[in-house]
């Protein structure tokens, strides 16, 4: 359902082509979502493409977060750098020569020329046409040259670049999600496809790219509706039927401004570090800018994949929401099965350092964390609760010991307990769940409210005043268990009289 309703007989090929000058933004990892809900939802082709003509600040540092990123995300790319096809080289860096013709083509073609003005003169024209108060567009200066010109110029060894000559008239930008957006050409300047030192400019590389690599559908953020309107004549110059566009709005920060440091994180690898749920933060992506048509929220990749169509894109500001996005993370970790939800802890304790807990027989470190999983709006929130169960019996904290010290039938309330955790044998939730209901029953029998017998239960088996329901308690150590480390606790000096 990628592409219903907009008129497509063939199977797309869209891309995604990012710049590896920083960690994977937001943002960036949104175009590539819709991208590839897109090819995938519609039987057609993803190709993943650097954009890394920007020499100084491209690394492979940051090429690598991208590709891990995406993955991280659930998405995979048919063509790339990575995994080879039949249009590549897929960094621009490793396509110079192919650009290079291209521009001589334009130039035999007279739909560019070679521009000799140096940055110097060119500063100087803009300041002083800027100081009339008029807007500044290239001049034309060397629009017009002779061959004599040019070959005199040449001789003095003047390097060059190779501007586009952009014709008269108005362009049409035929955008899936805006309709038509006509421009009139006299609004833009003759821009540079070739700089002077033989780099394509970045018009260029990506109207080559999109034509040697059969784009048919170019989706991406509204920053770049003004490159289009350049990229549609370029094509045309190039005698190539422009590929159809969707500039689909960018991410906001809840100010309203886009989406930087400054609200907080950015980058794909920073959710992930913090425990976020890849398919959370996938279905909030996307519920920023579509809708299902009804009042579900909650989707699966899988889910996205057969659903999703850009009929139901909006072109509205997507402001980003962070509240909505723990929400999401809640409801899908509540999806999660016991198992599953450890296997997605495990790193993070792993990156606290958390030895002790990491050696907890398996079953009873799901117990661990079954017990914080209400408490979890992200998977690293479940490193300090479980570190509970590493506490050594009979380890009290200050407001622990005031506590229990507080409570005027303490003795026999633990001996209550004691001797109800030395009847049972089993550690099974249901077990559990019946000795607390004993507990209960025999305070009752008392007179006692309930907390009279639970709450000395709960501060002498962890030595702590908050903590996990008290069948966790009892499933983990068993109850057995439970009584050694309450009698554990009998033993503290101060807790119960002598």
């Amino acid at each position: 359902m990628g592409l219903s309703g907009a008129g497509l007989e063939t199977k797309p090929r869209v891309r995604f082509a990012p710049s590896p000058t920083g960690k994977l933004h937001l943002g960036s990892s949104r175009t590539a979502l819709i991208n590839w809900l897109v090819a995938r939802g519609s039987g057609g082709s993803m190709i993943l493409r650097f954009e890394d003509t920007d020499r100084e600040r491209s690394s492979e540092e940051y090429e690598r977060d991208i590709i891990d990123s995406l993955h991280w995300m659930g998405l995979d790319w048919d063509e790339g750098p990575d995994v080879g096809g039949d249009h590549g080289p897929y960094r621009q860096s490793e396509r110079m020569e192919i650009y290079r013709e291209y521009a001589d083509r334009l130039l035999e073609q007279d739909r560019a020329y070679r521009c000799y003005c140096t940055p110097g003169e060119l500063e100087k024209r803009k300041k002083a046409v800027i100081e009339q108060g008029l807007p500044w567009r290239y001049d034309r200066a060397c629009a017009d040259l002779t061959d004599g010109d040019r070959a005199g110029l040449d001789e003095e060894g003047r390097p060059y670049a190779i501007r586009f000559r952009v014709p008269g008239g108005k362009v049409t930008v035929n955008d899936l999600l805006r309709g038509e957006v006509v421009t009139d050409t006299s609004e833009i300047d003759d821009f540079i496809i070739l700089r002077s030192d033989g780099t394509a400019g970045f018009h260029l590389a990506v109207v080559v790219d999109d034509t040697t690599m059969g784009v048919t559908h170019v989706i991406r953020g509204d920053d770049h509706l003004t490159n289009a309107v350049r990229h549609v004549l370029l094509f045309e110059a190039l005698g190539q039927k422009p590929p159809l566009f969707l500039h689909h709005s960018l991410l906001m920060g809840p100010d309203g401004s886009k989406l930087s440091k400054r609200h907080g994180a950015t980058a794909v690898s920073d959710y992930c570090d913090k425990g976020y749920l890849p398919q959370a933060l996938v279905n909030y992506l996307v519920l920023l800018s579509w809708s299902p048509g009804d009042d579900r929220e909650l989707f699966s990749l899988s889910e996205l994949e057969s659903e999703f169509s850009i009929n139901r894109l909006s072109a509205s500001k997507a402001i980003f929401d962070f509240d909505k996005l723990n929400w999401l993370n809640r409801q899908h970790m509540k999806m999660l099965s016991d198992s599953e939800l450890t296997d997605m802890v495990i790193p993070f304790l792993e990156k606290a350092g958390n030895a002790e807990v990491l050696g907890f027989p398996r079953d009873r470190l799901e117990i661990a964390v079954a017990s914080v999983r209400n408490g979890m709006e992200t998977l690293s929130d479940a490193v300090e609760p479980v570190r509970i169960f590493a506490r050594p019996p009979g380890e009290m904290s200050d407001e622990a010991l005031e506590q229990l010290r507080k409570s005027p039938v303490l003795d026999e309330a633990l001996k209550l307990c004691v001797d109800e955790l030395r009847s049972s044998r089993s550690a099974d939730r249901e077990s559990a769940e019946r000795i607390v209901l004993s507990l209960r029953e025999a305070a009752k029998e008392r007179g006692w409210g309930a907390k009279k017998v639970l709450w000395p239960f709960r501060l002498a088996v962890t030595g702590l005043t908050i903590g996990p329901d008290l069948p966790y308690l009892i499933m983990f150590w068993g109850p057995a268990g439970c009584a050694d480390r309450i009698e554990a606790a009998i033993k503290t000096p101060g807790v119960c009289s002598e």
